[in-house]
């Protein structure tokens, strides 16, 4: 019986791994979710401030449009290491990344970027991602726009 129990077990998650495989996108991801949100509220500054530390700019991880146009996040080898003994992956983590700061972009400047002028690397954003960030609107601004300090 416990056998099968493992085996059911691997299974199940053979199955979850090659469904994240199928995925079409860097965004045909499970949408976030409230604890991410307000994990990502508290990650973001300490990345955004080792970015700068490493010195490393905006071409080790960002958004861009793929070979079939659409909004896709690409990061270089250099960013991995802080996502070393931390909850994140980089693809969970670039994933929330974006759809807040999509979301806070379309709240701010509303129907500006609906459309035909959404940008091309903009991520789709659904009603359920939108109220989230509409919940969290006040501390993800806060960790979006925290600014860098010069190590002393």
């Amino acid at each position: 019986m416990r056998i099968h129990r493992y085996l059911l077990l691997a299974l199940f998650l053979g199955l979850l791994v090659h469904a994240q495989a199928m995925a079409k996108t860097f965004h045909d991801q499970p949408p976030m979710t409230n604890a991410e949100v307000e994990r990502f509220v508290k990650d973001f500054p300490e990345f955004k401030q080792w970015m700068y530390d490493s010195k490393l700019n905006s071409s080790s991880a960002r958004p861009v449009v793929d070979k079939e146009g659409n909004p896709s996040f690409v990061w270089n080898e250099n960013v991995l290491g802080w996502f070393e003994g931390k909850e994140w992956t980089p693809e969970r983590f670039f994933y929330v990344m974006t759809h807040c700061s999509a979301g806070i972009s379309l709240i701010l400047h509303k129907d500006e970027f609906k459309g035909a002028n959404r940008p091309p690397d903009m991520p789709l954003i659904s009603d359920y991602e939108m109220n989230l960030v509409r919940q969290y609107q006040k501390p993800l601004m806060n960790s979006l726009s925290t600014k860098t300090r010069k190590k002393q």
